[in-house]
């Protein structure tokens, strides 16, 4: 069983409820050494190696089957990576983390991306757009 931090719409109940069936333990944890940047012309953001950290939501001990669901629905544009996260009482743990491919680092807009404008007026945009699979 791995530990998943999650960077953008998989932090927000709305969307991983959709895709996940097992019901885990979650709180927020941060990586170091990444960049979270919009995607052009959509609601998600990506992440890539830089001197900058991510914070996001610290999923534990996710099933075998949902870590299949999480691979194809984060796609083509992924590599999965194992990483450190910080936790919110100082301890560190390994996680899971989808990484931008460098062959795709063309969709990356220069704007950082907001948890608060995605959980305000994104969610909803990307909800409709990805309801085949969501």
């Amino acid at each position: 069983m791995a530990h998943l931090l999650t960077y953008g719409s998989l932090m927000f109940s709305g969307v991983w409820k959709r895709l996940i069936k097992g019901d885990y333990k979650a709180e927020r944890g941060t990586i170091n050494g990444y960049a979270r940047r919009c995607v052009k012309g959509d609601e998600y953001p990506v992440i890539f190696p830089a001197n900058e950290s991510v914070t996001g939501v610290v999923y534990f001990d996710i099933s075998e089957e949902d870590m299949k669901i999480l691979d194809a629905f984060e796609g083509e544009y992924y590599e999965r990576k194992t990483l450190i996260a910080s936790l919110g009482n100082h301890q560190s743990v390994q996680v899971e983390v989808y990484v931008l491919k460098e062959q795709y680092y063309l969709i990356i807009d220069d704007k950082p991306w907001s948890e608060t404008y995605f959980a305000q007026e994104g969610i909803k945009r990307f909800l409709d757009n990805y309801k085949g699979f969501v």
